[in-house]
């Protein structure tokens, strides 16, 4: 269903928009590797393990821009993997390749376990609460991955400015950096103001 279409429902809406958020943030990373002999699938590694990491997940693997699949996961709470494993078992098929408890990682540095199987040009997946947001995407940084983290990305004054200067950061190391964007039906722009449509 389109999004144009007046009866198109608002979970329909981000459900698209999800998608297309997902499928962007991977966009710039599929770039072909110029050896024959090279794998040219990019690894994902999902930080954040509940509902919006699991959809994340799905959504950039069904992009059709190259091979992708999950390596890695991790969460603070063990409950969270398990079930999002269930869930992305079902929906990836092939292209869920996190070994039983090999590389599902556990506790606040579990982040860092995840990136760790990752090589530079591959994508980490940020969807755990904002307050853990700067250290993670600083690590994946320091480690040369590419970033898709989910809206908000920090919620005061210091961490958006400890964010700003690792996007700067990031950009020096030529990394491609996602964010996904809520956008809500019924707004409409008027020059450089937003309105809400009657």
């Amino acid at each position: 269903m389109s999004i144009d279409q007046p009866n198109a429902t608002r979970r329909e809406f981000l459900k698209n928009t999800g998608r297309i958020a997902g499928t962007t943030a991977l966009a710039g990373v599929m770039i072909p590797r110029v050896h024959a002999a090279e794998d040219n699938t990019i690894q994902l590694a999902l930080i954040g393990c509940g509902s919006r990491g699991t959809g994340a997940v799905t959504d950039a693997v069904g992009t059709k821009a190259g091979p992708v699949k999950l390596a890695a996961m991790a969460d603070i709470f063990p409950a969270r993997i398990e079930l999002s494993c269930q869930d992305l078992k079902r929906a990836l098929g092939a292209r869920f390749a996190v070994p039983a408890k090999d590389r599902q990682f556990i506790g606040f540095d579990a982040y860092r376990k995840a990136v760790d199987c990752l090589k530079p040009g591959d994508v980490a997946i940020l969807t755990t609460p904002p307050a853990f947001r700067w250290p993670h995407f600083s690590y994946a940084i320091e480690k040369g991955i590419n970033v898709f983290m989910e809206k908000p990305t920090t919620v005061d004054g210091p961490t958006t400015n400890k964010m700003l200067a690792l996007a700067d950061l990031s950009v020096k190391k030529n990394l491609k950096v996602g964010v996904g964007l809520m956008a809500r039906p019924g707004i409409e722009r008027v020059g450089n103001h937003y309105r809400s449509e009657p």
